[in-house]
């Protein structure tokens, strides 16, 4: 029987280590942030890092591959559910699974070789990698038992009709605003006033199908009010378009990605601080700007119009605005 101590221990096992750290220093991609943080303690542990994920995720710096994907895994993970640490958890390991997925996939359909297998481990997938983040989120068995991305769904369809409800109230309120400006006539937003032409939207209209698409009064203010930190960048991921859906439905399906949705973010943030200067910063509730400030820093903001209302819900609106108005 093998002493694994012994192989572990061998002169051969020290001439394979020399000639792998060889292999990384030609092949593998030199990363310059060599004092980073390990992404299980930032999203994991403790209270969730948002602020410092962030800034990771918006920096220019190198890290080992697969390093920023988890990371932006977890991120999304936690706009819809701020407080569940396990969603983060299984998006962070569906996100290392494409990594490791993607490494293989650049190897090509070919028969296994040990050349092929080190080339996929040490230099594609990374050892930093495997040892960060495939061992820090469990190894073989985490990942063998992730729940599929359709039990997530199901997971967050209460969540998404929240989120859904706060993105249409924050729409209502940027239209008031850009209105009564254009008028030339003060206004004050609020949520209760938002409310009153999301009541509207519910009460008149009985053929629209409210109770499917959207939450309660009161969930509605519990997602308000214990969220506030991540209401602009929802409001201001929905008003994104790539390809035929939003950066918001892509993060409520589970699949915001670095790789994919790297090119947004500099557009996302801009956006998200002129929702907290154009509307949170008229709002009586200094929390929300300040909180969102916070989160996201200080930077250049990009000014946009809201998503065009549909009729049903652009009838609502002027119902309660022009009663707001002449108020």
């Amino acid at each position: 029987m093998v002493d694994v101590k012994d192989v572990i221990e061998s002169k051969e096992m020290r001439d394979v280590i020399t000639a792998l750290h060889a292999l990384k220093r030609r092949w593998a991609p030199e990363h310059q942030a060599t004092d980073h943080i390990r992404p299980t303690v930032l999203a994991l542990v403790g209270k969730y890092k948002a602020k410092e994920i962030l800034e990771v995720l918006l920096d220019n710096h190198e890290y080992y591959p697969g390093y920023k994907e988890v990371l932006a895994a977890s991120f999304g993970g936690w706009l819809i559910v701020p407080r569940e640490r396990r969603v983060r958890e299984i998006l962070m390991v569906h996100a290392a699974l494409d990594h490791m997925h993607d490494a293989e996939w650049k190897l090509g359909y070919a028969e296994l070789s040990l050349e092929r297998d080190i080339t996929a481990r040490y230099i594609l997938t990374s050892l930093d990698f495997l040892i960060e983040i495939y061992d820090g989120l469990g190894g073989y068995q985490a990942f063998a038992q992730n729940p599929s991305f359709e039990l997530l769904w199901i997971t967050f369809e209460r969540d998404e009709k929240s989120i859904n409800t706060c993105v249409l109230a924050m729409r209502f309120l940027h239209h008031a605003i850009d209105r009564s400006s254009a008028r030339g006539r003060p206004f004050l937003p609020s949520l209760s006033k938002a409310v009153l032409m999301l009541d509207v939207l519910k009460d008149k209209n009985p053929s629209f199908p409210y109770k499917e698409k959207y939450v309660s009064r009161s969930l509605l203010h519990q997602r308000w009010s214990q969220n506030k930190q991540t209401l602009a960048l929802l409001y201001a991921a929905s008003t994104i378009r790539i390809n035929r859906k939003t950066l918001l439905q892509l993060i409520l399906d589970g699949f915001f990605s670095y790789q994919n949705h790297q090119p947004y973010l500099d557009t996302w943030m801009r956006r998200t601080r002129y929702v907290a200067a154009h509307v949170f910063g008229r709002m009586t509730d200094t929390d929300l700007e300040r909180k969102t400030m916070r989160l996201v820093g200080d930077g250049p903001a990009t000014a946009f119009a809201p998503a065009k209302l549909i009729d049903i819900e652009a009838a609502s609106f002027n119902e309660i605005f022009q009663k707001i108005i002449k108020d």
